[in-house]
């Protein structure tokens, strides 16, 4: 079954509080007249944003319906799209790239996704790619991600990672108990683990200016210690 039509069920239940990436996205939101979040999924990033003119693009049909259930009365217009080859007439003063969405495409479509962002920045725009400073997996251990209880229930989502030609097969198990009954869903996904360096030269290959880069929401200064990778590319022609 597709990652995302799985992990559509539960997303927002794991993931929709989460807002620590927020302010750093809003210092810059705040000096745009429009924002597009590419891989929008169910719209956290947007809804927390609540920018005056927003745009979202995503290509799962059932992550696209949640966000307009969660971004009801907001200004905010929703598109179905592949972020590799999508074609909107606005063009933009501010886009993101949140939390890790760029590690699921290999070097030839992520260059595609980067040039295509590129293209539809005004002159000044920034582009904010946000990803995971890699790690070492071992092989077939259990990560656990996340447990929720709610309504009598427990969620819990992990994931076992499987070596795949070089990169990660994710192999995630989701769990709800009920009355000590037990119902499992598998998903699986290929991550492509990227190095600083080689977000920066894909960045700077397409155009963009690198004119930050920052190891945590705070927006302190990168080093090999950090934990995320936030760059901010500027499209200055």
């Amino acid at each position: 079954m597709e990652f995302y039509d799985v992990e559509a069920e539960l997303y927002d239940l794991f993931y929709f509080d989460f807002r620590e990436d927020i302010p750093l996205y809003k210092k810059y939101a705040d000096k745009c007249e429009n924002v597009l979040e590419l891989f929008c999924g169910t719209g956290r990033i947007l809804y927390y944003l609540d920018h005056q003119n927003m745009y979202g693009l995503d290509l799962n049909e059932k992550m696209l319906s949640l966000a307009r259930e969660n971004l009801e009365g907001k200004n905010v217009k929703l598109f179905k799209g592949d972020a590799r080859d999508f074609k909107i007439e606005e063009r933009f003063c501010l886009e993101i790239i949140g939390i890790n969405s760029l590690i699921m495409f290999p070097k030839d479509d992520r260059m595609k996704i980067l040039k295509n962002a590129y293209q539809h920045l005004r002159k000044g725009g920034r582009l904010i790619v946000d990803i995971i400073n890699p790690f070492e997996m071992v092989e077939g251990i259990v990560h656990h991600g996340d447990t929720k209880f709610r309504d009598d229930k427990i969620y819990s989502r992990f994931f076992v990672p499987i070596r795949k030609n070089g990169n990660w097969k994710l192999l995630y198990f989701y769990d709800i108990v009920e009355n000590e009954n037990l119902k499992r869903k598998v998903a699986e996904m290929t991550i492509y683990p990227i190095e600083k360096d080689e977000i920066v030269e894909e960045m700077e290959k397409v155009g963009f200016k690198i004119e930050a880069i920052f190891g945590d929401y705070d927006m302190n200064e990168f080093s090999e210690y950090s934990e995320r990778i936030i760059v901010v590319g500027l499209r200055n022609e």
